[in-house]
């Protein structure tokens, strides 16, 4: 069970400030970055796809995987 301390505007001058263990922020900033790579990836994708750079998935089995091809 994770930690966290919360202390509160008032006493900390500016904003909430927030205090947890490192191991709990090393994981969100583990999965902050495998989220940052993911929409990087999606992007690009999508980029792709607007300048017609991008195969169809009929295309992708036909060249990949043509055994499959045949029934799809």
């Amino acid at each position: 069970m994770t930690k966290t301390i919360i202390i509160p505007k008032n006493l900390a001058r500016k904003d909430d400030l927030i205090v947890l263990e490192k191991s709990d922020l090393e994981k969100l900033t583990k999965e902050n970055l495998e989220l940052r790579s993911a929409l990087e990836a999606i992007l690009s994708g999508e980029v792709s796809l607007r300048k017609k750079k991008t195969r169809t998935f009929r295309e992708f089995l036909k060249l990949e995987f043509p055994k499959y091809a045949k029934s799809f």
